[in-house]
């Protein structure tokens, strides 16, 4: 037996579930990363940080800083909450930096480059600023800093902040959800370019300035694929098609709260590929999809066309009582969008304080999926709908804090020829207290979500940002490893969250359409040079599971075997099995599922789960085998999370786990007859933290 697990013991950063090569703080709450930059040697990484507790609140920039993007120094605090301590006035939300090496600002002083930081302004009370500007209660705005010491000390550059006060007239009413400023300079242009995002609307702003300080709108972008709960955290890059200079795409990345990936409750980051020529932002035509439809073969149950809920079979409780669908926007709300027909369930009635129940008359599961649409708030179990068999809640859906109600269905196979109901709750009177339902139909067919080009597929990869002041062929990106969902209590402790392994980006043509590709970039070799290794290879694996001589906390574990086809009747997978305890009560599954083409990540026994409903789940994402027939995973295992590379990295997807210590065994197992041609290599990854 090669036991692995001892590597990361000799540090002092021990505590239980403490990444060993993922950055987190010592303490305290971090989320977003800001202010990534490459300059003379240095990757500095600011990021959203509480320096009086490990949830939200005082956000400030935290500091780190690293040479080769594996060991990171944490450094002082870089913007301190205005008022910490006592009465804060200012907190520091999420931008990014740059370095001014031709002094467009006019903040170097006697030949110091100057780095300038471009980061959202947020004033919980109504003040009269230094500048003479005047801000109203949880105003929003973009403001300036500048270092002359390459990023260790910053002053606000309180004569003018904040440098763009307010959202473009016609956004007017947008000045609370108006955030996070990417800056970066466009060479063909000469110009400062930033883009920032209007959350509640789906929309990206452009703007641009010759010197970082006085800006013009330029144009906008969106809404577009994936439009739920509020956009936040973009950025727009530029990446060569298959590393050919003449033919360079522009990425815009943009994160989701909630609304992530098929199967996410909570947070995610999408891509989209187009042109930029300075000013406008272009979508290629196949970087962007069209709505979904309902399956064909579906089988309409309730798509609420009518005056009276009770005419239509549902018996009310509460404020809905004697009403029924709604023409679509209901007076006080933002527009509903997303629905079929004329008229839907929209409990925004008397605005988020309406409360009740809508319960349909009994039928028989018939079909594999129940499918419906569905938005407005997002509280499982509180706003949403609900299948209740026997008295007892078996499933569950919510929105996404939007008003754009999406496609969402479940599989109901299991519980087939059995009588139940759905229930359409609204049980909340604070913000998003309301819920939207349509088209409820039967299938064998599961509705497809809005389809869009995710940069992750797992539950903990969100805000995801890059590194300003390396070359494009080096473009770098980095992603808070965490969610909205149940980002406050994760149970670890001083500190809460880490951030992803740094990823290098390319854009590849892959399966004829172009992806961006990940590759974990740390400096492998000196986390792996102390470790050691594990390697084997079978012509075949047998169905069933198989124990390794291989165990860990800590792995780079490199799976690859030939796909196949899936059993008639049976489930057809294959995989790897992490953190194991010796009678599988614990484990994590790593795997591929050959009929549906895709790897997947199950944590459903991963560990401890208590602290969120949805957490112990299973996601999925697509995965072509290759020309000859190959999958093959790379599976980054730190002590408390999965990294999952999926074929040369165009696809990824990351979730947290929470095991015990006990618990480190690896097995394969295969599911639904042989896997043939498979071969492990794995090693001991050590510990990359001080």
């Amino acid at each position: 037996m090669l036991g692995l697990s001892q590597l990361a013991s000799a540090q002092s950063y021990n505590e239980p579930y403490r990444p060993q090569f993922h950055f987190s703080p010592k303490k305290g709450w971090m989320n977003d990363p800001n202010g990534l930059l490459y300059y003379n040697g240095v990757y500095h990484m600011y990021y959203q940080y509480n320096p009086g507790g490990n949830t939200w609140g005082n956000i400030s920039w935290g500091h780190a800083t690293s040479r080769d993007l594996t060991k990171w120094e944490e450094q002082p605090v870089a913007l301190l909450a205005r008022g910490y301590g006592k009465n804060v006035t200012e907190m520091f939300f999420s931008g990014s930096a740059v370095a001014d090496t031709q002094n467009t600002s006019g903040f170097g002083k006697k030949g110091k480059v100057p780095f300038v930081a471009m980061y959202t302004s947020v004033h919980p009370y109504a003040e009269k600023l230094p500048s003479g500007k005047t801000v109203r209660p949880n105003q929003q705005s973009q403001s300036i800093a500048y270092s002359l010491d390459e990023g260790m000390t910053w002053t606000t550059y309180d004569a003018v902040n904040p440098v763009i006060l307010e959202p473009p007239a016609a956004y007017a009413d947008q000045f609370i959800d108006f955030r996070d400023p990417f800056v970066f300079w466009h060479e063909e242009t000469k110009t400062w370019v930033v883009i920032l995002s209007l959350a509640q609307l789906h929309k990206l702003l452009i703007y641009t300035s010759p010197n970082l300080k006085d800006w013009t709108l330029a144009s906008e972008f969106g809404p577009v694929n994936a439009a739920g709960g509020l956009w936040e955290c973009p950025s727009l890059f530029p990446l060569p098609l298959d590393g050919k200079s003449s033919n360079t795409k522009w990425i815009t990345q943009i994160g989701l709260n909630p609304g992530g990936p098929p199967g996410v409750v909570g947070s995610g980051t999408q891509y989209v590929v187009g042109s930029f020529d300075g000013k406008i932002f272009t979508a290629d035509a196949d970087s962007v999809y069209p709505p979904p439809a309902a399956p064909s073969d579906s089988i309409i149950f309730a798509d609420f066309e009518g005056t009276s809920f009770a005419d239509l079979g549902w018996t009310a409780t509460g404020d809905l009582v004697g009403s029924g669908p709604s023409a679509g926007t209901v007076n006080g709300q933002q527009d509903v969008t997303g629905y079929v027909g004329s008229s839907l369930v929209n409990t925004f009635l008397s605005g988020d304080a309406t409360v009740g129940t809508l319960t349909s008359k009994s039928f028989t599961i018939s079909k594999r999926y129940i499918n419906f649409l569905i938005g407005g708030g997002n509280a499982l179990g509180q706003e949403g709908i609900n299948l209740v068999i026997d008295n007892e809640t078996v499933l569950q859906a919510t929105g996404a804090n939007g008003e754009k109600l999406i496609w969402q269905g479940w599989d109901v196979s299991a519980y087939k020829g059995q009588n139940a109901v759905l229930e359409i709750v609204d049980l909340l009177t604070g913000g998003w207290g309301h819920i939207n339902v349509d088209q409820i139909s039967f299938s064998d067919t599961l509705a497809t979500p809005q389809k869009a080009n995710w940069m992750d597929y797992g539950p903990d990869f969100y805000a995801a940002v890059p590194w300003n002041g390396l070359p494009t062929n080096e473009r770098t990106n980095v992603g808070w490893m965490n969610n909205w969902q149940y980002a406050q209590v994760i149970p670890t402790d001083p500190w809460r969250s880490a951030m992803s392994v740094p990823r290098g980006l390319s854009l590849q043509t892959v399966n004829g359409k172009a992806q961006i590709v990940q590759t974990a970039k740390e400096k492998w070799s000196s986390l792996e040079s102390r470790g050691g290794s594990y390697s084997n290879k079978w012509s075949s694996v047998s169905e069933g599971t198989q124990k390794l001589k291989l165990d860990g906390k800590t792995l780079d574990i490199v799976l690859t075997f030939d796909d196949r086809s899936a059993t008639a009747g049976k489930a057809s997978r294959f995989g790897i099995i992490l953190r194991a305890s010796k009678d599988l009560s614990q484990q994590t599954r790593v795997g591929y599922d050959f009929t549906t083409k895709q790897l997947f990540v199950d944590r459903t026994k991963s560990g401890n789960s208590s602290f969120d409903a949805t957490f112990a789940s299973v996601y999925y994402a697509p995965l072509q085998a290759t020309r000859g027939g190959k999958i093959t995973m790379r599976i980054l295992l730190d002590w408390s999370s999965v990294e999952v590379f999926g074929g040369v990295g165009e696809t990824t997807l990351t979730a947290q786990i929470f095991p015990a210590d006990s618990g480190t065994d690896v097995l394969l197992f295969s599911e639904g007859g042989k896997t043939k041609d498979v071969s492990v290599t794995a090693k001991g990854v050590g510990s990359a933290c001080k």
